[in-house]
């Protein structure tokens, strides 16, 4: 049966999209620019506008300011003032992160280094306590168009420009969010110094003052990496931080509307075929989202271009750390197929590569009615199908 037939048989009864191309050639493509929910393959679209607008060698910059530099081992305030870094984490989280297989490969910023430049310069009392700013984005802590189990279940948590340890409080077993993420991070910054013999509290959340001075800086890993990590694990905190720095670089006050628009706008100016493309959010939990198969194919396909490779990097890989750590384990697609992947109980979804004596690349979406068995079982079927015809399976 040719492949064509094969994926129709598969994703019949379903709105659904299939692009396939082998080198050059056009494979398959069945309603190449229907608009569908993406899910999280979107993120490949997100990753794409903030490489180009930021570039790969862009880092978050996360800063501590004082009214005055410090005098006799004393400040009266310490403000952690956050930029948006969606890797910040304490080395307890880090830790953790390294044990998971989805996240064994999460590179982190870790927050005790700015502890340690803090003791470094003599700090020895910050008598008012570390306060938190987040007052680079918006504080919209939810999208009000999201699913509330979304929040409930941690699928995302708060939305803030200050963020440790991916926004939680408790990550082992029952995972718990921070309800105030800038006060959840002030804390632990003021934890870690106590660990080094400094007296400090924390918890307040407030922005610093316009006259306060930087006394330390922690930067994040290059964006190359951030988005390589926020692609693999699909960490939809990430996803939604990005766009909102993106709305900032473009002049705006950090909203996801506002990125959101900026990332359909720099989809067309790289030339890829925007048609259809509607975005509510980052992270591509929103199901009002909508792109087609082409368009997310042709995003993939930018990797090829300099400054660009993060996005074939951070294709999760069957396998091996990332969304695909535990599917195709022991078959011969295991280390070979890589993709974004993407899943909703409304919509699933990949973008990949699969390498054999044919290379195919590929992107589909299905919508509908999608619990994890039936999309799994649907993603199995298809890609079996592609892997018979590249000569993989």
């Amino acid at each position: 049966m040719l492949l064509d037939q094969q994926a129709g048989a598969v994703l019949a009864g379903l709105p659904s999209c299939l692009v396939v191309q082998d080198g050059q050639t056009q494979v398959v493509a069945r309603a190449p620019d229907a608009p569908l929910a993406p899910a999280s393959t979107q993120k490949l679209l997100v990753g794409a506008a903030a490489l180009a607008l930021l570039g790969p060698g862009f880092r978050f910059d996360t800063v501590v300011k004082a009214p005055a530099r410090p005098h006799d081992g004393a400040v009266e305030t310490l403000w952690l003032v956050g930029s948006g870094d969606p890797l910040l984490a304490t080395s307890e989280y880090g830790a953790w992160l390294g044990g998971q297989p989805r996240t064994r490969d999460m590179p982190t910023t870790p927050l005790g280094l700015l502890a340690d430049q803090l003791a470094a310069q003599g700090v020895r009392t910050v008598r008012a306590g570390v306060h938190g700013d987040d007052s680079r984005y918006d504080r919209l802590r939810y999208l009000p168009s999201w699913d509330p189990r979304f929040g409930a279940e941690n699928d995302v948590t708060p939305l803030a420009a200050l963020t440790v340890n991916g926004g939680l409080t408790r990550w082992d077993g029952a995972a718990v969010a921070a309800p105030d993420p800038a006060a959840y991070a002030a804390s632990e910054l003021a934890r870690l110094l106590h660990d080094r013999g400094v007296d400090a509290g924390g918890g307040a959340d407030e922005a610093a003052p316009p006259t306060a001075v930087t006394i330390a800086h922690l930067a994040s890993p290059p964006l190359g990496d951030v988005v390589a990590a926020m692609l693999q694990t699909s960490d939809n905190l990430a996803a939604e931080l990005l766009t909102r720095e993106l709305d900032r670089h473009a002049g705006g006050t950090g909203t996801t509307a506002g990125g959101t628009a900026v990332v359909m706008a720099t989809a067309a100016r790289l030339g890829l075929p925007a048609a259809g493309l509607q975005l509510i959010d980052g992270s591509g939990l929103d199901g009002g989202n909508r792109a087609t198969c082409r368009l997310l194919l042709g995003a993939l396909d930018l990797s090829a271009k300099p400054g660009f490779e993060a996005l074939s990097r951070g294709l999760a890989v069957a396998g091996r750390p990332g969304t695909l750590v535990h599917r195709w384990v022991g078959t011969p697609l295991a280390g070979r197929l890589a993709a974004k992947t993407g899943w909703t109980s409304t919509a699933a979804g990949m973008v990949g590569v699969l390498p054999g004596p044919h290379r195919l690349r590929f992107a589909f979406l299905a919508n509908g009615p999608l619990p994890w068995p039936a999309a799994a079982g649907l993603e199995d079927r298809l890609i079996g199908a592609l892997a018979a015809y590249a000569g993989a399976g």
